[in-house]
């Protein structure tokens, strides 16, 4: 049928006028919706987001308030869920306070937190720096880029490897199978010590091809405790459950590799420049929120156990072994005043490991710490802000077991002399990123030499080249004198043939041996060993009601180890904590707590206090026919001399 130029013109009309509409709706969507999601990516079989097109719709409207942040159930979440009150805002919350809408959503699997920040579910993502290396390059194929904007946390003990009491050196772990989960912070942590250490490339390679990988990280555990392998790369509460029957002891962790693992978080750069006002906020009650936990840990305990759904001396052994990052860390780590920069080194070597295993295939840049504008909006007001570490250096250690990890240093002094020429400040240089690793640890410097001339003359020259470099990394780099140990072998150590050239100039070398800090380590550890039942038998709880005391010492006992840990954490905080607490609680026919409060304090610690009603409260007694019964039971808490 041929339409006459009326009808035309009147359909093109009706055509245009359809758009206008749909359009119209369209853009009213948007406005009234703070996100947009795309199609679910496809993932590859290890859980990483294959590659696809770039994804340019932004991921919420311009400033706007509301944030969602995706968190593992790691410690990394701990102080978010502080600031927020819960999970969602609660009463107390300082992200609300700011004008922020801020949810705190758990994601247990890598796989599925990745797939909620592809879709756009959550805004903010909180990951291990050494993940994002990872992570970095794959989404800048897709043409997003990915930005650190907030430095979290260090690990301090939370993840370690366990090994069967003959391995007692990360050396030593050349004979041995090894299990782990691939690509995860615990596959980082083992494969960077071995790489650190004094083994050679080809050993390094056999320990890597003889790995045994886990799908997840309990079955790793569980590999170890059935003899299958004889170590595991693992992260608490798997690796204290690993070692927990006695098969094995914690060889190392990042209570001595301090700066090795650290949690951050990130988004989308274009959402972050959409978002820079809430971005600054959201940064500022963070602050707030550690500053209160360090000081009182009670209140994250109880909402971390309620949102993660773990017991809550589990949460505060967890937090006593992660070091939760206010400003001035944050500074530090970013490197925004000095020439140190733990952010870019710690980047660049992840992205060299992850390169080196194939994962991806070109390394990611780290950003300029100009990009921080967050943290730089809120410089003047930490300006005076300091650092502060709980390691302690008591000079030479008390109690120096094997060394954790040995490495060699080729350093080059002229004949007779033992003062450091440029060439070997350049060596040293390139060692003191190994030494900023393991700031909880000793070090031993020694000196060699070669057989050529005396040998007490060798033996002082080599004690004198030893306190050289000694004084250069402590004056250089800023280390603390307190936890170097200088020691002349002269020429007892040989490494290679004196009759040559090529064998004396390899036996003039400087070996760096790291050696667990066993003093602090023995008092951070382990603040109440025997304490709480030595309390028992030197002042008898009061009871009232039919029940057996040996009965009331069995229950205190199961629970001795969460006592212990609210201590502990409290301990970190406050050295030299120490008091008597009686608690009290009352115990109903079916042998649950009913209530439970703290009758006597002298140590006059809440957090300590509120910590342990709460493990009381879960004690279970056997069933009593003459309930009710009520019991003031004494603890007594002081830190163990080492």
């Amino acid at each position: 049928m041929k339409l006459t130029p009326f009808a035309k013109l009147f359909v093109a009309a009706v055509i245009i006028a359809v758009a206008a509409y749909i359009t119209q709706v369209e853009l009213s969507k948007r406005s009234h919706s703070p996100t947009i999601s795309r199609p679910a990516p496809k993932y590859d079989a290890t859980g990483k987001p294959a590659l696809g097109p770039p994804a340019s719709e932004p991921i919420s409207t311009a400033q706007s308030k509301r944030i969602v942040v995706g968190v593992n159930d790691f410690g990394g979440g701990y102080p978010l869920l502080l600031a927020n009150d819960g999970a969602k805002p609660g009463p107390a919350s300082l992200f609300a306070k700011a004008g922020l809408d801020v949810e705190i959503r758990l994601i247990r699997g890598s796989k599925e937190r990745l797939k909620a920040f592809d879709d756009k579910e959550v805004d903010v993502m909180l990951l291990t720096l050494d993940y994002l290396a990872n992570l970095a390059p794959l989404y800048k194929q897709k043409g997003i880029e990915l930005r650190s904007f907030l430095f979290v946390d260090w690990s301090r003990g939370n993840i370690g490897i366990a090994a069967k009491p003959q391995f007692k050196s990360i050396e030593d772990l050349k004979t041995a199978r090894v299990a782990t989960t691939r690509n995860t912070p615990t596959h980082y942590l083992l494969l960077s010590l071995l790489e650190k250490s004094n083994l050679k490339p080809a050993e390094v390679e056999t320990v890597k091809s003889s790995l045994v990988f886990a799908t997840k990280t309990p079955e790793a555990g569980a590999l170890f405790q059935r003899g299958e392998v004889d170590a595991v790369a693992i992260w608490e509460p798997h690796l204290s459950e690993a070692i927990a029957d006695g098969k094995g002891t914690t060889l190392v962790t990042t209570e001595t590799a301090t700066n090795l693992v650290g949690d951050v978080l990130f988004a989308r750069k274009e959402w972050l420049d959409q978002n820079e006002a809430q971005v600054t906020a959201f940064v500022q009650a963070f602050f707030t929120a550690v500053d209160g936990l360090n000081k009182d840990p009670a209140r994250t305990i109880e909402l971390a156990a309620t949102a993660f759904q773990q017991k809550p001396e589990l949460i505060a052994a967890t937090l006593k072994k992660t070091k939760p990052a206010l400003f001035a860390d944050n500074r530090a780590f970013f490197g925004l005043e000095t020439e140190d920069c733990a952010y870019d080194q710690l980047f660049v070597e992840a992205s060299g490991f992850w390169l080196r295993e194939g994962l991806i295939k070109e390394a990611a840049v780290p950003a300029q710490t100009k990009w921080l504008k967050a943290l730089g909006a809120l410089a003047p007001q930490f300006k005076e802000q300091k650092v502060t570490e709980s390691f302690r250096f008591l000079g030479m250690p008390q109690k120096q077991g094997p060394s954790l990890l040995t490495k060699s240093v080729s350093i080059y002094f002229g004949s007779g002399l033992f003062a450091v020429d440029p060439n070997a400040r350049k060596v040293l240089d390139g060692f003191a990123q190994t030494l900023g690793v393991f700031q909880n640890a000793y070090v031993q410097v020694e000196g060699n030499t070669d057989n050529v001339g005396a040998r007490p003359a060798n033996v002082t020259l080599s004690k004198q080249r030893a306190e050289a470099v000694v004084s250069y990394l402590v004056e250089r780099h800023r280390l603390d004198r307190g936890r170097f140990v200088a020691v002349g072998n002269g020429p007892d150590r040989p490494v290679a043939d004196n009759r040559t050239a090529e064998g004396r100039e390899l036996n003039r070398r400087t070996d760096f041996k790291i050696i667990k800090n066993a003093a602090a380590a023995t008092a951070s550890t382990d603040p109440l060993a025997g304490q709480v039942e030595a309390a028992a038998a030197s002042s008898e709880p009061r009871i009232s009601g039919d029940i057996d005391r040996r009965v009331i010492q069995s229950v205190i006992r199961q629970h001795i180890a969460a006592y212990r840990a609210c201590y502990t954490v409290a301990l970190s905080k406050s050295p030299g904590l120490a008091g008597k607490v009686v608690l009290s609680f009352a115990i109903d026919g079916k042998g649950e707590v009913s209530d439970s409060s703290i009758a006597s304090s002298t140590m006059a610690n809440p957090s300590v206090e509120n910590c342990l009603v709460l493990v009381a409260r879960r004690m279970k007694f056997p069933p009593s026919p003459g309930a009710p019964i009520r019991i003031n039971y004494p603890l007594l808490f002081q830190p163990e001399t080492p």
